[in-house]
């Protein structure tokens, strides 16, 4: 009976006390992520660049840069990742400490929602114990880390980008990851240095997934893929004049520096998809959607969208009629002839000298937000 009586106080605690604290918990660390991002940003690139500099002197081949959430460090209160670079064969040898990452900025809401539930489990007496609650709370820990992720991914681009990254020795195959120890980690990042263009381009005809995949550097011009899984698929560089890409998921793509003439993109997913210095000249964009945030009923479900970009990208006569295009950076864009008709763009970022030359409605000037042009 005892037995019974504890198993059902801990399900009385998780569905009374921990779900309604779980959820107020996100909800302020989404305000205080979307708020905070840029900064988060930065500390993430110089923590980066001297995690690259320690792997390049490790004087190995480096196929896999994982970072680690670890139970005990959490359990301490410890709210560091341990960074450890591994060569081609990955957990198979051991790997070399290259660094921490400080992530208490997303844990410190983790550790307020601790420090209140630690308070109410102690009215259960003699049914909830402090094991009870530490259980509990490990079983959290995949929704907090989840804004890792997000962060890693808003990062990545410029990180990419840094001497110190590209100075690393990478094996053919190199990835970026981070997840529990030896459990299967979120992917951040892959490249590949052989790639099969013919196999990639047979494989888009026939709508294969192709997210997280590296595309960059190919020449993927006038394919009829629609419907196709692109999320997080690193594209830079590469060439879709005219490639049909209608009512496809480009979540995450990295197709900065992309030429896209008349690219179609109609009814596309394109939630955190960078198209910064693209061509996207006469792009057809009509009814594509581009959240940012995500919706108080998916809480729990993921961390919010961060934007996507169109910064510094040519987006003459491109189409967006009917999009909804939200907490989007167009500025630099050229907008020559683009059609924004019946497009939301609540909270797009457009510099000044972009709306005096663009036509958008009254309610459309209502929504968008405009920054000086040397932002």
């Amino acid at each position: 009976m005892a037995k019974i009586a504890a198993a059902t106080a801990i399900e009385k605690f998780k569905q009374n006390d921990v779900q309604p604290a779980l959820e107020q918990a996100l909800d302020n660390l989404e305000h205080g992520f979307q708020q905070n991002k840029d900064q988060l940003k930065q500390a993430f690139l110089d923590t980066f660049k001297q995690i690259c500099i320690k792997t390049g002197r490790s004087q190995q081949i480096t196929g896999y840069l994982i970072y680690h959430l670890l139970l005990t460090n959490m359990l301490q209160r410890n709210y560091t990742y341990a960074v450890v670079a591994y060569g081609p064969e990955g957990y198979y040898k051991e790997g070399v400490q290259v660094g921490e990452q400080d992530c208490s900025f997303i844990y410190r809401y983790y550790q307020t929602m601790w420090q209140q539930l630690d308070k109410i489990y102690r009215q259960y007496i003699l049914k909830i114990f402090e094991p009870d609650l530490e259980k509990i709370m490990l079983a959290q820990l995949i929704y907090f880390h989840q804004y890792v992720v997000q962060l890693m991914r808003y990062s990545l681009l410029d990180a990419l980008e840094t001497e110190e990254y590209q100075a690393i020795a990478k094996a053919d195959q190199f990835h970026i990851q981070t997840g529990p120890y030896f459990e299967p980690c979120a992917v951040i990042h892959s490249e590949a240095k052989r790639k099969e263009p013919l196999k990639i381009i047979r494989q888009l005809q026939q709508n294969r997934t192709h997210n997280l995949q590296d595309l960059r550097d190919l020449d993927l011009s006038n394919l009829h893929c629609p419907q196709t899984d692109l999320r997080y698929a690193d594209l830079r560089h590469s060439r879709l004049e005219q490639t049909n890409l209608i009512n496809s998921i480009l979540t995450g793509a990295k197709c900065k520096n992309c030429a896209m003439p008349r690219v179609n993109l109609m009814v596309a997913m394109l939630n955190d998809a960078n198209f910064d210095q693209a061509d996207l000249t006469e792009a057809k964009l009509q009814y594509s959607v581009a959240y940012t945030g995500k919706s108080r009923a998916s809480l729990r479900q993921q961390a919010g969208y961060t934007g996507a970009s169109f910064r510094d990208s040519n987006l003459t006569g491109a189409n967006l009629t009917g999009a909804v295009i939200m907490g989007a950076d167009f500025t630099g864009a050229d907008l020559t002839g683009a059609i924004f008709t019946d497009t939301d763009l609540y909270r797009s970022r457009f510099t000044e000298k972009q709306l005096a030359q663009t036509r958008f409605t009254p309610e459309q000037l209502k929504q968008i937000e405009s920054v000086p042009e040397n932002r």
